[in-house]
């Protein structure tokens, strides 16, 4: 995720979420027409807040235990790493990240509630990383230990640093590369890591910090004595916005910018070449959400689409086509980004895949959310 700022405050997880839920604005570097392309809706039928029940047991749960499990994963495989750098321990620390990379990504769309408002977020993935800032920690004799990690400015911990010590510049990173203490630093990353996911999926799923679960918050929108979604529609509003917020961030950002200023290091996970798989998982989780469900761990409720196709059948087989189009335009862009950006040949298979993700942004937003939101 770029580094953006974002509210971090624990009132606006107990008050105010729907300040994360704010009009999108902003000129987009990619046009889309402006005009609706939905048929009007057949059936006038009534939201189901089992829809929001579903989206958290079956979706945001799963996804958060999912990838509190690699990151325990990349943690145990960055010891192994660091007891005996071996080109074979390395290996197995970067398809860990990959993999961690891979189910963090595919949370992008509810990152709302506890994850950013007790600052998981930024702990876990602020981007860029201060590599000035880290090479001289690296140099100083400043004290590392668990507690001084976890008190690490976001740039110097999360994803991103860990990315910069396993595979270097490019992915060139060699097993004997790293001195002592960037092993040592590596390793209570690794552990940090671990432990902010775990807190992140328990937030969700049993509540942390005397809070409640933020599944039964979100589950019970619209209920009685429910002062954080006091209507089903506030409830509704947060889902649909997380998924408009990170599709325009995947078209504009993570696909726009590298490839209009033609700059790799602008791509978010440069230091891996991950960057194209980290957006494949962003529409991926996108989808998950509009479907009510999460393949990789084989679950699944009412989704969003049960309902748009009771209401507007031709909506719903338009808006799983246009994810199904702007996933097969992103197998056409060249591996990696990083390189394609600066492939002029690659531009125009950049500038689809951009303009069809934001294709389902605009859909979403413009015919999707007025039939849910207004139900």
């Amino acid at each position: 995720m770029n580094l953006r700022s974002r509210p971090n405050n624990l009132s606006l997880f107990l008050l105010c979420p729907m300040l994360l839920a704010g009009i999108l604005s902003g000129c987009r570097d990619t046009a889309t027409s402006s005009e609706s392309t939905a048929p009007p809706a057949a059936v006038n039928a009534k939201f189901d807040r089992q829809i929001l029940r579903d989206f958290v047991a079956a979706v945001v749960v799963p996804s958060n235990n999912q990838f509190a499990q690699q990151a325990s994963m990349l943690s145990k495989t960055i010891d192994a790493y660091v007891a005996a750098p071996s080109a074979t321990t390395l290996a197995s620390a970067q398809a860990a990240w990959v993999k961690a990379r891979a189910a963090w990504e595919q949370t992008e769309c509810f990152g709302f509630g506890p994850t950013t408002s007790l600052g998981y977020d930024g702990a876990l993935d602020t981007w860029p990383v201060n590599e000035t800032d880290l090479k001289a920690l690296m140099k100083s004799k400043a004290p590392l230990t668990a507690t001084s990690v976890s008190k690490m400015k976001e740039t110097e911990k999360g994803f991103h640093v860990i990315e910069y010590f396993l595979f270097g510049q490019d992915k060139r990173r060699q097993p004997t590369d790293l001195a002592q203490r960037d092993l040592q630093y590596l390793q209570l990353l690794g552990k940090d890591f671990a432990s902010v996911a775990t807190d992140l999926a328990t937030s969700w799923s049993k509540g942390v910090e005397g809070q409640p679960a933020y599944q039964e918050v979100f589950g019970t929108a619209g209920e009685a004595g429910n002062t954080t979604y006091p209507t089903v529609q506030a409830g509704t509003q947060e889902m649909i916005q997380g998924m408009v917020d990170s599709l325009d961030e995947v078209a504009n950002e993570k696909l726009g910018k590298p490839l209009a200023e033609k700059n790799p290091k602008l791509a978010e996970s440069r230091f891996s070449l991950n960057t194209l798989t980290d957006i494949k998982s962003n529409l991926q989780g996108a989808q998950n959400v509009y479907l009510g469900s999460l393949p990789d761990a084989n679950t699944s409720g009412k989704g969003l689409s049960v309902y748009i196709a009771q209401v507007n059948p031709a909506l719903d087989s338009t808006v799983k086509q246009k994810f199904k189009v702007a996933a097969q335009s992103l197998e056409q862009i060249s591996e990696p980004l990083e390189t394609a950006v600066l492939n002029p040949k690659a531009a125009g298979s950049i500038k689809a895949a951009q303009s069809a993700i934001d294709a389902v942004r605009e859909t979403i937003e413009k015919d999707v959310k007025p039939l849910v939101v207004k139900s």
